[in-house]
């Protein structure tokens, strides 16, 4: 256990986010490295919520939910490794789907999480999943926040022939995607920038920005675009395809979706398939929200969050 474990984390002092960020650190060992966690709230009683973030996030993006939802629960945040404040390995090939799986599966297992009500947002949702897909038992109920969880994304797509918007396709690029995103901190500067609504404060601005000190620290940034399949045999694909998806089609379990209809980077179309696949969920859709609806609508959010748990889940 990391000997800063249970204080707040000198780095969130640095970045001088201790107001928008008042939580104490803790941290596990997983197969890649330390994973840093919130834990916030009661340890008992009602359901325990486990929220996920993509890229190029971390657990900050969940902080107006950590502290409005722990109030009554459990709510426990991790930042996959290579972000926040959790170790950032340099060697991208070791950044898979997989290996995110198996490190929050350690998170899971280690703090015994039961009832949990999987809140996922962008590559959150299949982190997510895959998960429940090996601890059905262990989920209780499913939020959605503009996320996938199957292969292709949108009915209708062909799945050999998966196709990229032309940014997308830039970063995914050897050379100019490296020098655009492990360099230059495109992601956390360009593209949230482009996909959320809402005009950052500075302190939103070093939290994201700031987190990542080098181009070393920006491995795992830079996994995540060249991890999106398009064919089958591409091993996201088949944790969609043969873990995830059969997860979501058999789970019948409280559901509730939330989601950003100004999103560029997950076709609309991907909505549509969520509530084809999860009939019994309400749905809420927010006019204005992008990409990143918890900074767009976080109030909103916690708000019909608090409300799904309290009159469905608990």
């Amino acid at each position: 256990m990391n000997a800063i474990s249970g204080k707040v984390h000198p780095r969130i002092k640095e970045l001088g986010l201790e107001s928008e960020y008042p939580f104490a650190s803790h941290f596990i060992s997983t197969p890649m490295g330390q994973m840093h966690y919130l834990d916030e709230g009661a340890e008992s009683g009602g359901a325990q919520v486990l929220a996920l973030h993509g890229n190029p996030t971390w657990s900050f993006l969940y902080r107006r939910f950590a502290i409005g939802l722990s109030r009554d629960r459990r709510v426990v945040v991790p930042d996959h490794v290579g972000f926040g404040l959790s170790d950032k390995p340099d060697d991208e090939s070791a950044y898979t789907l997989k290996a995110h799986i198996d490190n929050l599966e350690a998170l899971v297992l280690h703090l015994d999480l039961r009832d949990i009500t999987l809140v996922m947002q962008d590559w959150g949702g299949p982190i997510g999943l895959g998960v429940a897909a090996r601890h059905p038992e262990r989920i209780k109920a499913l939020v959605i926040l503009n996320t996938f969880g199957f292969y292709p994304p949108v009915e209708g797509m062909d799945p050999e022939r998966l196709k990229l918007p032309p940014p997308l396709l830039m970063m995914r690029s050897r050379g100019l995607g490296d020098f655009m995103v492990r360099r230059l901190g495109f992601f956390e500067r360009q593209v949230m920038s482009l996909a959320t609504a809402s005009k950052p404060t500075p302190a939103i601005k070093r939290a994201y920005r700031g987190i990542f000190r080098s181009p070393a620290e920006r491995a795992g940034v830079m996994a995540f675009p060249r991890m999106i399949p398009t064919r089958t045999s591409h091993p996201a694909a088949k944790i969609l395809l043969e873990e995830t998806a059969p997860f979501i089609d058999q789970f019948k379990g409280p559901a509730r979706i939330f989601w950003g209809l100004k999103d560029p980077l997950i076709p609309i179309g991907a909505l549509a398939a969520w509530k084809k696949r999860l009939p019994q969920a309400e749905v809420t859709e927010f006019a204005k929200a992008r990409h990143y609806l918890q900074e767009d609508e976080p109030d909103a959010l916690v708000s019909g969050l608090a409300d799904f748990l309290r009159t469905r889940v608990d």
